[in-house]
């Protein structure tokens, strides 16, 4: 655990960029380690866009500042590997900040031999492993098939997991159907992506 928190603010403390949560001081205190960070005076990106009355242009803008800030963390050599709208915080005046690097490794090779998720299972027993806590890093509905299959990840990933948000953002329904989380990574391996609504104001 205490590994976990350094690494998710060391891989922040390496950005700097206005659609990242900025990371001032990392510390520990009477054995407890401490993140001091930026406050944000707002909501995250998932309440934001829950908000009624939001076109689907504002959707897109503020969607683009995250990957603005998505993209400043690939720069840097860092992947996310768990990008959804709820680690995502949007400030009063209307910046969108990307936070949570908590799963973010600068690359595969640097995985920790102890980290439960370096061992990666095979496709057929992804599935059943989902529920099992460590096996597979992310959040299903957002993951790329690659995470679902324990397979090494890379920026593209990213890529997948802010498409399927997008997704969700601009037509109210998530990509991938599912109640449970298996039924989402086989949907999601399969590549059975979910028809636009009928009536969509959103441009093909």
């Amino acid at each position: 655990h205490r590994r976990k928190i350094l690494r998710e603010a060391q891989a922040m403390a390496r950005i700097s960029h206005p659609n990242v949560v900025s990371v001032y001081e990392v510390g520990e205190v009477s054995d407890r380690i401490f993140i001091a960070m930026e406050f944000i005076d707002g909501q995250t990106l998932a309440q934001w866009q829950r908000q009624p009355g939001r076109t689907w242009q504002e959707v897109l803008a503020m969607y683009l500042q995250a990957g603005h800030g998505l993209a400043a963390a690939h720069a840097s050599g860092l992947i996310h590997r768990d990008f959804k709208p709820d680690n995502v915080l949007v400030s009063r005046d209307g910046r969108a900040r990307v936070l949570d690097f908590g799963l973010a490794r600068r690359d595969e090779r640097l995985l920790d031999s102890e980290d439960p998720a370096a061992s990666a299972p095979s496709r057929s027993g992804a599935v059943d492993k989902l529920t099992q806590d460590g096996l597979i890093s992310g959040t299903p509905g957002y993951m790329a098939p690659e995470q679902y299959d324990g397979q090494p990840v890379d920026a593209r990933s990213d890529q997948f997991s802010f498409c399927a948000a997008l997704f969700e953002a601009l037509f109210g329904t998530p990509p991938f159907a599912g109640r449970l989380a298996a039924e989402i990574a086989s949907n999601t391996l399969a590549g059975h992506v979910q028809p636009r609504p009928k009536n969509s104001p959103v441009p093909e």
